[in-house]
């Protein structure tokens, strides 16, 4: 499994959990039960990140979206833009590596104008994180 293929695999479980409304990390068993090969260690950072950090996600999100509301968005686009926001401000991807992943998605799985508004909230993000660093 490639690290794309990953991505888009957690996209599905990122998902799964918001359909179930569960983001108990006791279940990534459930969640990630067989065999992830190589890219086994960034599922369950990832699953581990989506459980423990969900609201942040959802609130950066949230502030970083131009009239919309998350909870009113299509919910692969929610759990394509939490993938990207995870790897974005808790794991070591670089920025443009998940925003352009992102995008990728949601062209696959995503509605017409899914690519776009996602990349618009992507980089609003991404500005927010560099200009945060710069002030630290």
């Amino acid at each position: 499994m490639t690290r794309a293929e990953a991505r888009e695999y957690m996209m599905t479980v990122a998902f799964q959990m918001d359909a179930l409304n569960n983001f108990d990390i006791d279940k990534e068993e459930k969640f990630l039960g067989f065999a992830l090969g190589k890219q086994k260690e960034y599922c369950s950072d990832i699953f581990s990140i989506l459980c423990n950090k969900k609201d942040e996600i959802d609130e950066c999100i949230q502030k970083h979206c131009v009239k919309w509301d998350i909870k009113r968005m299509p919910k692969t686009d929610i759990a394509i833009l939490r993938i990207a926001v995870a790897e974005i401000l808790y794991a070591e991807v670089p920025s443009a590596v998940s925003v352009n992943e992102a995008v990728e998605l949601a062209k696959k799985y995503g509605e017409e104008s899914s690519p776009s508004y996602i990349n618009g909230i992507l980089g609003a993000i991404v500005k927010a994180k560099e200009s945060t660093k710069k002030k630290d």
